[in-house]
Formats: C-alpha cells, sequence, structure tokens
C-alpha cells in the first residue's frame, strides 16, 4: 500500500470520527439551548426571608408558606363553559402571595400576608385582594419599610382568631395596624 492511500486512509478515519463524535454533540446542543439559559433563583429575597422567619417565629401555632401560586388554593366553581373557565384561570394562575398562613392541625389558610414594597401599586393590590376575597380569604398587607414586630403579628392573629366569621363572606383587606 502506498503512503499516499494510508494517508489517504488516516485522513479519511479523522473525518468519520469528527462526524460521528461531532452530531451527537451538536444534536444534544440543539435539543437543550432553552435548558442553558435556565439558572437558579433565590425562592425570597432578603428582606422577604426576615419577615419569612419573623411571621414563623410570631405564630408557633400556624404553618407559614412563602411564595405560594394563587392557583394552589383558588379554582374555579366548574359552572362556566371551558373557554370562560380558562379565561377566568388566566386572571389569577400566575399570581404569587408572598405568605399562606394556616392552621397547623388542619392546614385551613388562616390569612394570605403580602409585603408590600415599592413595586407594589393600589390599584395592582386591590385586584388581587378582591380576587382572593371572593374565595373568602383575607389579605393582611404590611409596608415593608414598617414591618411589625413578632408581638404587634401575635396580636394581630389572635384579635383575627377571636373576631373570625362563621360563614364564608368575602373578608375585608386590612391593613396592618389598622383599628378592627
Amino acid at each position: 500500500m502506498s503512503s499516499f492511500s494510508h494517508s489517504l486512509q488516516s485522513l479519511l478515519a479523522i473525518v468519520v470520527l469528527i462526524v460521528l463524535l461531532g452530531i451527537p454533540a451538536i444534536l444534544r446542543g440543539r435539543g437543550r439551548s432553552w435548558l442553558s439559559s435556565i439558572q437558579r433563583k433565590p425562592l425570597m429575597t432578603e428582606n422577604e426571608k426576615e419577615f419569612f422567619l419573623r411571621l414563623q417565629r410570631a405564630l408557633p401555632a400556624h404553618s407559614v408558606f412563602p411564595q405560594v401560586a394563587f392557583a394552589a388554593f383558588l379554582t374555579d366553581d366548574g359552572r362556566l363553559p371551558r373557554q370562560k373557565r380558562w379565561s377566568l384561570r388566566a386572571r389569577f394562575d400566575r399570581k404569587i402571595a408572598d405568605f399562606v398562613v394556616c392552621d397547623r392541625q388542619s392546614l385551613n389558610i388562616i390569612a394570605i400576608v403580602e409585603l408590600d414594597d415599592r413595586t407594589h401599586t393600589a390599584q395592582a393590590d386591590q385586584q388581587r385582594d378582591a380576587i382572593t376575597g371572593a374565595a373568602g380569604y383575607r389579605t393582611i398587607r404590611f409596608q415593608s419599610k414598617r414591618k411589625p414586630s413578632e408581638a404587634e403579628i401575635a396580636a394581630l392573629f389572635q384579635e383575627s382568631a377571636a373576631m373570625a366569621p362563621s360563614t364564608r363572606a368575602p373578608a375585608r383587606t386590612r391593613q396592618a395596624g389598622e383599628p378592627a
């Protein structure tokens, strides 16, 4: 065999090897390109973490859940036609509650707690509160810059438990510190 044909065979073998190794890598890259754009994000900001821990300490008889999707605790009544049901759900299914406070034993929702910062607007907050209120949930809003102490939180929830309605009437949203 001549050195030319031996070189040609070696070159051909290298090209085949590159192709065989390169095609799967290219295909993997295509199939995962959108996945490569995903990255971790903290569950809560430092401000929210601090307030979450404050809520937990203030409410030992309750379970506090952070960053809960509205779709986890809201649904439609099932009486609307399919298209209208999806339209209704689209009004809340991507919204997130800062914190959901539940009775520790039953896990029934006691209140939704929102920590309002500069990104909140009164109009958007009213709309969110109307949605949760329609299902009978009470929203308690705290201003991020004037967060209540653990004792104030505990007192607010004790007062709320004593005044809890026995029916499923929509509860009015109350600002923290507002008289009952």
